[in-house]
């Protein structure tokens, strides 16, 4: 019977061990947190209603009663070189269509035309 109780006892600190040590590289190991990589896109904010704004890319310029036209009219004309993107998450009071900016991103996601958020911007002159 003794025997049974220190088998017990030494396959009991055996087990104690064991997650002692995965405890510890568990918190050891480096974070598993996303870092925040940014890409960035030039062009002319073409429009912009409330949070969102579309972006003629790839130095197509606009003829100027194109600042007039609807959104809609705007993704089918210029639609391969339009970004369509959310200003939520930046301060868009000094945006005017018009202006040649450079906005920084996350992802871009894909669609017809691409969509982003915003993550910061820079006027350009």
């Amino acid at each position: 019977m003794n025997i049974y109780k220190v088998s017990i006892l030494i396959f009991t600190l055996f087990l104690v061990g064991c997650v002692h040590v995965n405890e510890k590289k568990i918190n050891t190991e480096p974070s598993s947190e996303k870092k925040e990589t940014l890409f960035s896109a030039k062009g002319i904010l073409l429009h912009k209603e409330k949070n969102v704004g579309l972006l003629l890319i790839n130095n197509k310029t606009p003829k100027k009663n194109d600042y007039l036209l609807e959104s809609a009219t705007l993704v089918d004309k210029y639609s391969s070189d339009l970004i369509v993107i959310d200003l939520s998450k930046v301060n868009k009071q000094k945006l005017k269509p018009g202006q040649k900016i450079e906005i920084w991103f996350e992802e871009l996601k894909e669609s017809n035309p691409p969509k982003t958020t915003v993550k910061k911007y820079k006027t350009i002159s």
